[in-house]
């Protein structure tokens, strides 16, 4: 599509605040402008050379000249604003750089906020920087405080560049609380040396994973650190957080929420949740095309989850509200998981009125909440390996509908390792065994998840 008619003056001009920024003699092309304009980084070479206007007074030019110009300039100066090309001169020549060896938080046009000290306005993990603001070493008192807070919510990523140990920042309180949207943090071996941490990844409700390959927490103190942070799981053994964890679990190895890259003994599976209120698990991240979708996200295979908010079906209101759900597939290719925990994985899906394919799943250790206070009547069981299992603590706490749970005839639960009290917590008189065994009250213990015979009384139904 061409742009029209334009002068060439409109060029000139615009060529000419190029180099006047960049300070060089250099001829540039229609085409090489914008790639020219994202080159600028406030550096003078001391060569600048006007250059007159052309004879030719005018030509046309595509659209994408100028689009590709402009969209070069908002890179530059992180605004919003729609450019003619008469305004683009006038526009480079009022572009201003950060320089100078400071502390910076740098907003990167993939959405990465980067921590780094270094001389001006850079960026290495990728993209080109959008924004950046100066850091105080001192840090903050409040997530108000912060010169980036208005950007919180764009953050996908955060980075911490090797050359932030140089800032020597002891206080990281509220550095990062309320990303809502950051998922990952990199290069948090660079973090080392703070000693206090007071709501730092607070809120962040969307974090799963904090790298670093190194990390002390020794004097380090942060009340509230993870506060929120629902879906952030540890890659040595899948810690999970708890919403008054502190400082303790700011670690690489059992019990911590860090995760060496190097090594991550962490899977994922994936929960597409659809809107006729279908929740398929399987191991692809892709959903089924030809269905609607309402939400998705990725499940860590090993995770000890501590409550809600890590499945695509926990939203607090609206359309990805728990209570939409009303049945569960658990694809075929789950059978690729060695190790699996269902730890709170249904927890109060008042509506869950169908389950299938627990067949399909091998190597599952802890149904800690899995299927407390949901609604089926029936649940099969039928090609489910349990010699693994090692938590049923309140398991089917609450299925008060429930009446039938049937297994294969060789069910045996493993004969030491395993707890689960108030497995049957609050169920009713209409569940039975196979061998007419009617729950009671006082009959909850997970050994009651066997097969009910006249010598051992449970509330399975062999089939």
């Amino acid at each position: 599509m061409a742009v029209g008619t334009v002068s060439t003056s409109i060029l000139t001009d615009i060529a000419n605040a190029i180099r006047y920024k960049a300070g060089v003699a250099t001829l540039y092309k229609p085409r090489e402008m914008a790639a020219a304009v994202s080159a600028l980084d406030g550096t003078d070479a001391g060569d600048y050379q006007e250059q007159p206007y052309m004879a030719l007074e005018s030509g046309v030019l595509p659209e994408s000249v100028f689009s590709d110009i402009a969209a070069a300039i908002r890179g530059q100066n992180g605004l919003s604003t729609r450019y003619q090309p008469g305004d683009m001169a006038a526009a480079i020549l009022a572009l201003e750089w950060d320089v100078g060896l400071k502390p910076r938080a740098v907003l990167t046009s993939l959405g990465t906020l980067e921590f780094n000290y270094v001389d001006g306005r850079h960026c290495y993990s990728g993209g080109v920087p959008v924004n950046a603001w100066e850091i105080d070493p001192a840090g903050y008192s409040s997530a108000a405080a912060r010169p980036y807070d208005s950007i919180k919510l764009q953050v996908k990523k955060v980075v911490i560049h090797t050359s932030w140990p140089q800032v020597g920042m002891r206080k990281a309180d509220y550095l990062f609380n309320a990303f809502q949207s950051m998922t990952e943090v990199s290069g948090f071996e660079n973090m080392s040396g703070i000693t206090s941490a007071a709501q730092m990844f607070s809120s962040c409700s969307s974090l799963e994973t904090i790298y670093a390959t190194s990390f002390s927490n020794t004097g380090l103190s942060g009340s509230l650190m993870f506060n929120g942070c629902y879906k952030l799981v540890g890659g040595a053994d899948g810690f999970v957080p708890s919403s008054t964890s502190g400082a303790s679990v700011c670690k690489i190895g059992t019990g911590g929420v860090l995760t060496d890259p190097n090594a991550d003994a962490r899977t994922w599976f994936w929960a597409h949740f659809y809107d006729d209120g279908e929740a398929v698990l399987t191991a692809s991240s892709s959903p089924d095309p030809t269905r609607t979708l309402r939400a998705s996200g990725r499940i860590c295979a090993i995770g000890k989850y501590v409550g809600l908010g890590f499945t695509p079906w926990t939203g607090t209101t609206g359309p990805t509200h728990r209570q939409h759900l009303t049945s569960v597939t658990f694809a075929a290719d789950m059978a690729t998981f060695s190790y699996l925990n269902l730890i709170y994985l249904f927890y109060t899906c008042t509506n869950l009125a169908s389950v299938s394919g627990l067949g399909n799943l091998r190597g599952v250790r802890s149904m800690r909440y899995t299927f407390s206070s949901c609604a089926f009547t029936t649940i099969d069981f039928r090609g489910f390996d349990p010699s693994h299992l090692t938590d049923l603590f309140y398991t089917f706490s609450g299925c008060s509908h429930l009446t039938t749970i049937y297994a294969d005839s060789t069910w045996a639960l493993p004969s030491s390792g395993i707890s689960g009290s108030q497995c049957f917590y609050s169920c009713s008189t209409s569940l039975v065994g196979g061998n007419g065994t009617v729950w009671a009250s006082n009959k909850t213990g997970y050994t009651y998840f066997r097969i009910d015979t006249a010598s051992t009384p449970g509330y399975i139904t062999a089939a």
